[in-house]
């Protein structure tokens, strides 16, 4: 992560969250008609997944193209379809049943920029009326002890499955950082806009890092994301990532999904932390 840490000015190459902004100012007209329909890879949020599903649902930008894959990037769907253009809503039905734990590739593409985002959908096992009468029963004839060890692991669980419970559709929207020696940053993602990222120093605007540039989500995983994005003007594209702690908070990581310090503009190398505003 060498790159990352080369200083992010108007002047030098941003590494990973910063990049080279040219110093004449864009006006919005102009901006606006270039990129509205460019920047962003389409929302997509999927429905849950289980071994006897004949289709998958859920919800994404209108008229995005829908495929399901077994691998990333595989060349053959198990299914695909269209977004509805009115509400986003998709159901399309697959051509095979899944197997439980097995993890599906869902993908939701701008059928004109052919930019995409994707999800990793685990499947689950779908809960049957014997196994649900074998549960009520072996309550009854346990002992106390028992039961109680029974209930106590299923709190701890259901508290883990509460921490990972929550689920971020897009990065779109305005995300201020923590203050770190005096600096702030505001990072926006904009299908109008694209990226742009705003240096502060005791709340005050330092400099403009980048702006109106092109950019794709690419999820590692659902809370490990990695952006990819192009200043305008420039033809080298960039790269960061984040780890989403909530579904309003992000880290700054690297490509192991671990945090690390980096520099932004003028301001000194410093661990941040992201809070959509």
């Amino acid at each position: 992560m060498k790159k990352f840490m080369v200083a992010l000015t108007g002047l030098v190459t941003l590494a990973t969250v910063g990049a080279t902004v040219p110093a004449t100012a864009v006006t919005p007209t102009t901006a606006h008609a270039a990129t509205k329909s460019t920047y962003v890879s389409p929302s997509l949020n999927v429905n849950a997944i289980y071994t006897t599903s004949t289709t998958i649902s859920g919800t994404a930008t209108k008229g995005s193209k829908i495929t399901v894959k077994a691998t990333k990037n595989a060349k053959k769907n198990l299914a695909s379809g269209t977004a509805s253009k009115t509400t986003g809503k998709y159901t399309i039905k697959l051509s095979n049943k899944l197997k439980k734990d097995a993890n599906v590739y869902v993908y939701a593409t701008n059928a004109k920029t052919k930019a995409y985002f994707y999800r990793i959908i685990r499947v689950q096992a779908a809960a049957t009326k014997a196994a649900t009468t074998t549960k009520k029963t072996a309550t009854k004839t346990t002992a106390k002890k028992t039961t109680t060890k029974k209930t106590t692991a299923t709190k701890t669980a259901t508290k883990k499955t509460t921490a990972a419970s929550f689920s971020v559709k897009t990065p779109t929207g305005t995300w201020a950082s923590n203050t770190a020696n005096k600096y702030s940053q505001k990072l926006v993602f904009s299908q109008k806009t694209g990226f742009n990222q705003t240096l502060y120093k005791n709340g005050k605007k330092v400099k403009t890092l980048v702006s109106y540039a092109k950019y794709s989500v690419d999820a590692k995983t659902p809370t490990f994301w990695k952006i990819t994005y192009t200043p305008k003007g420039s033809k080298t594209a960039e790269t960061f990532y984040m780890r989403f702690t909530s579904a309003k908070k992000f880290k700054i990581v690297n490509s192991k999904n671990q945090v690390i310090s980096t520099k932004a503009g003028v301001a000194p190398a410093a661990k941040w932390t992201f809070t959509k505003a």
